[in-house]
């Protein structure tokens, strides 16, 4: 069942839906009078509904029961990573990270990246559609950035990378509990040598994920799904 995006719904009571919402709610959900509903407000809370009353532009609901965070990972989970050529690979990982629990998207243009602009709204729509589609109650920070220096390194006390010739492998490298994790991605080419140079003065430490060479978005979804089997979330 898909949720609905309501960012100022923020507990039990009345909450009303329109525009976007009231036109999933109604016009493609086919939700009625009596019936219920999951909405998520991006910032922790997933509320069900029961459906009030339908007006031409506008659905009055009563927010019945409310769940903080439910399904969530235990600690912040953050990605880094290289501005891609194709905008639709970019849509594809935006939308697979918001899946598997990423809380923060970081995107920049590096040293080798074929591309350098990005639509961030379209990004945001992404994410949205992916955070009702499977009920997430947390929308990650989507970040697009021209520096390095605008990523919040220190708010991650383990700091990752994927790195060609690493010899130390992800579940090796994992803290044994759940904490603030900073996963970094390069772009098509790989990082430069000033780029790892940096990243390891940020104290970001490489490990390998097997011999076969993965995409860029391949990468960082291998790294969230074992985040996600380790950690149980």
């Amino acid at each position: 069942m898909h949720g609905l995006y309501l960012p100022d719904f923020f507990g039990t009571g009345k909450v009303y839906l329109r525009g976007t919402a009231y036109h999933q709610a109604i016009r493609v959900q086919r939700h009625r009078v009596g019936e219920r509903l999951w909405i998520t407000n991006g910032k922790g809370l997933i509320g069900q509904a029961l459906v009030t009353a339908i007006r031409p532009a506008e659905a009055e609901c009563e927010v019945e029961e409310v769940l903080e965070r439910p399904g969530e990972p235990p600690a912040p989970i953050a990605l880094v990573a290289a501005v891609l050529k194709q905008p639709m690979r970019m849509e594809w990982l935006v939308e697979k990270a918001v899946e598997l629990g990423a809380t923060a998207l970081y995107f920049l243009p590096m040293a080798r990246s074929l591309r350098r602009g990005v639509n961030k709204a379209r990004l945001v729509r992404v994410a949205i559609a992916a955070l009702t589609q499977n009920l997430r109650s947390w929308l990650p920070q989507i970040e697009v950035s021209e520096n390095w220096e605008s990523v919040p390194w220190e708010s991650y006390s383990q700091r990752l990378m994927g790195e060609i010739g690493a010899t130390s492998t992800l579940r090796t490298m994992l803290a044994p509990t759940p904490q603030p994790t900073l996963w970094v991605v390069g772009p098509e080419g790989d990082f430069t040598a000033d780029e790892l140079a940096y990243l390891r003065q940020k104290k970001v430490q490489g490990v390998s994920l097997g011999r076969l060479r993965l995409r860029a978005e391949t990468a960082a979804l291998a790294f969230l799904s074992h985040l996600k089997t380790i950690w149980e979330y």
